[in-house]
């Protein structure tokens, strides 16, 4: 039993989200041909890792079922990793490879015989980021600076819950921005210093788009999502956070209100709240960022390049393995377009 893989986009940079798609086949042979249980967005004991020419792991990614396929009539369960090329990746080439997991679980048999694919070499084009130099205000200076235990405590739970990859498929197809307006203040990657009021200074890099418009603009679901955070937070303000798939979190910042609470399911393009100013903000835009695996990611190329887009991913693994009919499950949520 050997799996098939395929990776795309075919053109990376920093930045660039990554879909690692293994085909499986359906039956286990050492299992009296077994067929493999099938959830949709339930992970298994496969994972991608993006490795350096030095050997060492810059990402790690789980695999997670997506869907079956069957072509000329051989069953096969396709499996998704999503990862991202970092924007502080300086490499040109990276590694890419899928291992096994060790697991005491029924399923360990299952793919315990599986034969993987080999590993990789990915080709990473040089990407140029903006600069920018931000004085702040003595407000945000404080916020930026001065010690507080609440403050610590809200990094903390941020990044655990961005670093965790939780069961769940609610998202499979495009993503769309999530206002109307496309005028940007800031941009993704941009090298910023912070100028504080006492004199001194702080690198930072900016990990999504700013969009530079009025307090009060609908600010809307980029794509069906599970509301995994809905509060105030000290230093991104009035915060949103939606899991659309294992690992994989759109993010909103400094909005004036919210629509939704946590644990609720969204659909595309459903309202979450209105942009504002709050927490760290000189002035009214809403922060629209991506997380992958806790790593940022590229918006733009999030829509365009469609990590999670099933038909486009059943399409191109299509043409390595045969001509497809397709079964859907139907716990997927088949909205992602959302809008």
């Amino acid at each position: 039993r050997e799996a098939q893989i395929l990776v795309g986009p075919e053109e990376l940079i920093p930045g660039s989200p990554v879909s690692v798609i293994v085909a499986i086949p359906e039956f286990s042979a050492d299992t009296e041909n077994k067929a493999i249980p099938f959830t949709a967005g339930k992970l298994i004991p496969l994972r991608a890792q993006l490795i350096s020419l030095q050997n060492k792991t810059i990402q790690s990614a789980p695999f997670f079922f997506l869907d079956r396929i069957s072509p000329d009539g051989t069953g096969f369960i396709l499996a998704v990793a999503i990862l991202v090329i970092p924007n502080t990746l300086e490499s040109k080439e990276a590694f890419l490879e899928v291992q096994r997991e060790k697991t005491a679980g029924t399923e360990a048999p299952l793919f315990s015989s599986l034969t993987l694919p080999e590993r990789q070499l990915l080709t990473i084009r040089a990407r140029n980021f903006n600069t920018e130099t931000i004085a702040l205000g003595q407000q945000n200076t404080d916020i930026k600076t001065k010690p507080d235990p609440q403050k610590t405590a809200e990094a903390a739970e941020l990044w655990k819950l961005l670093t965790t990859s939780n069961p769940g498929l609610y998202a499979t197809g495009n993503f769309a921005a999530p206002v109307e307006s496309n005028r940007r203040t800031s941009f993704f990657g941009d090298r910023r210093v912070y100028q504080y009021t006492n004199g001194s200074s702080e690198r930072s890099i900016h990990g999504g788009i700013d969009f530079g418009v009025p307090r009060g603009t609908i600010v809307r679901a980029s794509a069906p999502g599970l509301v995994c955070m809905a509060r105030f937070r000290i230093v991104t303000g009035n915060t949103v956070i939606l899991q659309h798939a294992p690992g994989v979190y759109s993010v909103y910042y400094h909005m004036d209100s919210l629509s939704v609470t946590e644990g609720t399911q969204v659909a595309g393009g459903t309202e979450l709240g209105k942009s504002g100013s709050t927490g760290l903000s000189t002035g009214p835009h809403l922060h629209w960022e991506f997380r992958i695996q806790g790593e940022f990611a590229d918006p733009d190329l999030m829509v365009t390049v469609a990590p999670l887009d099933k038909d486009r991913i059943i399409s191109k693994i299509a043409k390595k393995l045969g001509n497809p009919s397709t079964t859907v499950d139907s716990n997927t949520d088949r909205s992602a377009e959302g809008r």
